[in-house]
């Protein structure tokens, strides 16, 4: 009963993610979902999008314009990682932090792959976050968390400053330097390094990837948060497992 209440509790967060996801890069405070088509305010049982997919009514009673796949994906996604989460640590401190840091990454995700937008609002107060969180999670301590904290963010500085030079404006934006800082508190140091690995490599194969079968071009813009995000939250959650398997097989 416990695991089936915070699924349903992740479920309703990511109902909250996806309207902030389109409230805040817009500008606007908050406010009951709305049809992006016709502007009509959803009807209350259309404020959750899974159950309407689940029953077939995924449309605007106004309009019939489709519900986007975005609203149920991000309410099934956050409440299966919430359920795994709760499993893996229980009803524990790292266990709210976690699933705070992991929404935080889902509407960050969300922006920046809609909007290319990594905003003030969001990774500010996670990065806040993530410094009271290193106080009251055992994973991290507060002096690795702002070193790696300071690690992350340095080095995507030096990397946006790099290719906004050689490749021009928009390489990698402020946005993306923040968030990377974000992740490294969350993780903290030595794990911040295993991160940027991944994100590089990660982010690397997928470009390519996406050139090779012609989705993307050279002037194409990639977001690049999406790949810090994974990079960071497979880190925070298996980091230190990786690491070991790495120094084992070397």
């Amino acid at each position: 009963m416990a695991l089936l209440l915070i699924v349903v509790v992740g479920v309703l967060v990511g109902a909250v993610v996806n309207r902030l996801g389109t409230d805040l890069p817009a500008r606007h405070p908050p406010r009951r979902p709305r049809c992006p088509y016709c502007g009509h305010p959803r009807p209350w049982y259309h404020w959750v999008a899974l159950p309407a997919y689940i029953v077939g009514r995924a449309r605007c009673p106004h309009c019939s314009a489709p519900i986007s796949i975005r609203y149920p994906l991000t309410e099934l996604t956050l409440g299966f990682l919430f359920g795994y989460l709760y499993l893996h640590y229980g009803p524990t401190p790292r266990f709210g932090f976690l699933t705070a840091y992991t929404t935080i990454f889902s509407l960050v995700a969300i922006t920046d792959l809609e909007r290319r937008l990594i905003l003030n609002v969001v990774i500010l107060p996670a990065m806040g976050l993530a410094i009271v969180g290193s106080f009251f999670t055992d994973h991290v301590t507060w002096w690795s968390a702002l070193l790696g904290g300071l690690i992350g963010y340095l080095f995507f500085l030096v990397a946006a400053l790099a290719g906004n030079l050689l490749v021009g404006p928009g390489a990698l934006g402020g946005g993306d330097v923040k968030l990377a800082g974000f992740v490294g508190l969350v993780v903290g140091f030595p794990l911040i390094i295993e991160a940027l690995v991944l994100t590089i490599l990660g982010g690397g194969l997928i470009s390519l990837l996406l050139l090779v079968t012609r989705l993307r071009s050279l002037r194409d813009p990639i977001p690049y948060g999406p790949f810090l995000i994974i990079g960071g939250w497979v880190t925070m959650l298996w980091g230190m497992e990786i690491a070991r398997w790495l120094l084992y097989r070397a």
